[in-house]
């Protein structure tokens, strides 16, 4: 996918942080942000199993 694309799906403003990052690789940003994005999902599931967990042990 075009940088340019992407950046119109994600948004000017979100991607600006990740090009800062990378100091202006569109290509690295992009696969920056691919990356916070299956980090994320990984710790939600960890905040979501101790959310179970802690539930379970309040009753």
């Amino acid at each position: 996918m075009k940088y340019a694309d992407f950046e119109d799906i994600m948004s000017a403003e979100r991607m600006g942080r990740y090009l800062d990052a990378c100091n202006g690789d569109t290509n690295k940003a992009m696969t920056l942000y691919r990356n916070n994005l299956h980090l994320s999902q990984e710790v939600f599931t960890v905040v979501s199993c101790f959310e179970v967990a802690l539930r379970n042990s309040i009753r």
